[in-house]
C-alpha cells in the first residue's frame, strides 16, 4: 500500500471554513495527520496555489474530505475536487469521502456515494469515522486482498469499525469469484461430461435429485445460517465477533452455493439416451435458478457496501448479513417440469 504524508485532507469553500475547523482540530486531536491550507501558509509562500492544491490532492493524501455545499461548486475549490476524482477513478478506490454541508450535488460525484451529513452528525461522529477508515486501510483488508492468517490478524488488531462485516465480504466475495465460471455455465446449462450414462426413464434419478436439493437447503436453513450461529459469529449488539467463526460461516456460504451448482452440473453433465428423460432432467436443473440468482445477488450487495462501510455505519445505515434461501420454484417452471415428468411416464 502506498505511503503517504497526510492521511486526511480537507477540501472547503472559504465560506465553510468555521464548519470544517472544529473537525480538522479533533482530527489531529486523536493522532491523524490533517493536511489544513493554514499550518501550511509557508510553504506555500510564491507557489502557484492551484498545482500546489493539485499535487497535494492527487498524491499526499491518503484522503480527500469533502466538504460539499452550495459554495464548494462555485468555487475555485473545484480544481481540488477534480484532482481527488481523477485519482479515485485512475485508483477504483473511496479516495473522496464526501460530507454534506447543505444538499447541492457536487459535479464528478456519483449521488450513489455514501455520504456523511453536517446536519446529523456533529465533528466528534466525523472524526471517529475518519480515524475508523484509516484503521480499515492499516490493516490493508479489503475484499480485493488475498485471505492469510497475517491480513486477519492485521484486521483484528486495528479494529476498524464493523471490521466483522468486511471479514465476511471478503471470504464470500473471494469464495464466488473463484465460482463464477461455474455459475455462468450454468445459465448457459452447460456442464462437461461427467461419464454417466441414464439408459432409462430416469424417473428414479429425479426423485432422489429432489430429495437432495432439498437437503441441502434444508440444512443450511435448520442449521448453518440461523441467528444464533450468526450471533455466535458477529456476536451480541455490543460484543466483538469471532474471526474464526466468521470465516467458517462465509465459507460455509460459499460451500452451499457450490453444492448447488454441482448439482444442477451433475444433471447438465449426464448423458440421457431417452430423449425426454434428458428434457425432463434439464428443467428440473432450472430449480437452483432462484436460489443461486438470490445468493450471487447478496454476495454483489455485500461487496458493494464493504468499500463505504464505515460511513454506511456511522450514518446509521443497517447492514444486512442475512443468507437468503429461498428454496422456492417458479410456477410456470413447476408446470414445465409436471408436463416433462407426464410425457416421460406416459
Amino acid at each position: 500500500m502506498a505511503e503517504y504524508e497526510f492521511d486526511v485532507a480537507p477540501s472547503f469553500a472559504e465560506e465553510d471554513r468555521d464548519r470544517v475547523l472544529p473537525i480538522v482540530q479533533r482530527l489531529k486531536e486523536l493522532g491523524v495527520e490533517v493536511f489544513y491550507d493554514k499550518d501550511r501558509e509557508v510553504e506555500m509562500w510564491g507557489r502557484d496555489r492551484v498545482e500546489y492544491f493539485s499535487e497535494t490532492f492527487s498524491h499526499r493524501a491518503r484522503f480527500v474530505l469533502l466538504f460539499s455545499s452550495q459554495h464548494y461548486v462555485s468555487k475555485w475549490t473545484r480544481l481540488q475536487s477534480r484532482a481527488a476524482m481523477a485519482r479515485a477513478l485512475e485508483e477504483h478506490t473511496e479516495y473522496v469521502l464526501p460530507i454534506r454541508i447543505d444538499d447541492t450535488p457536487v459535479p464528478g460525484l456519483l449521488p450513489t456515494i455514501a455520504y456523511l451529513d453536517l446536519r446529523k452528525h456533529d465533528e466528534e461522529v466525523i472524526a471517529q469515522a475518519v480515524v475508523e477508515k484509516l484503521a480499515q486501510h492499516r490493516a490493508s483488508f479489503t475484499p480485493t486482498t488475498p485471505i492469510t492468517p497475517q491480513s486477519v490478524a492485521a484486521l483484528v488488531r486495528e479494529k476498524p469499525r464493523g471490521w466483522e462485516y468486511l471479514l465476511y465480504v471478503t471470504v464470500v466475495s473471494q469464495g464466488l469469484a473463484e465460482l463464477e465460471s461455474k455459475y455462468r455455465e450454468h445459465f448457459l446449462r452447460y456442464a462437461p461430461r461427467n461419464g454417466a450414462v441414464e439408459h432409462g426413464t430416469g424417473i428414479d434419478l429425479i426423485r432422489d435429485r429432489n430429495v437432495l436439493l432439498s437437503e441441502i437447503i434444508k440444512v443450511a436453513v435448520d442449521t448453518v445460517f440461523t441467528g444464533e450461529t450468526q450471533e455466535a459469529a458477529f456476536g451480541a449488539p455490543g460484543e466483538a465477533g469471532d474471526p474464526e467463526r466468521i470465516v467458517h460461516l462465509g465459507e460455509l456460504f460459499v460451500r452451499t452455493f457450490d453444492e448447488i451448482l454441482e448439482w444442477a452440473r451433475g444433471i447438465h453433465g449426464t448423458s440421457y439416451a431417452h430423449e425426454q428423460a434428458r428434457i425432463a432432467a434439464r428443467v428440473q436443473a432450472r430449480f437452483a435458478d432462484q436460489q443461486l440468482l438470490a445468493m450471487h445477488g447478496v454476495a454483489q450487495d455485500l461487496r458493494q457496501v464493504a468499500d463505504t462501510l464505515v460511513e454506511r455505519l456511522t450514518a446509521g445505515e443497517p447492514i444486512n448479513i442475512t443468507v437468503p434461501l429461498v428454496f422456492s420454484v417458479d410456477p410456470e417452471l413447476e408446470d414445465e417440469f409436471r408436463q416433462a415428468l407426464d410425457r416421460l411416464s406416459g
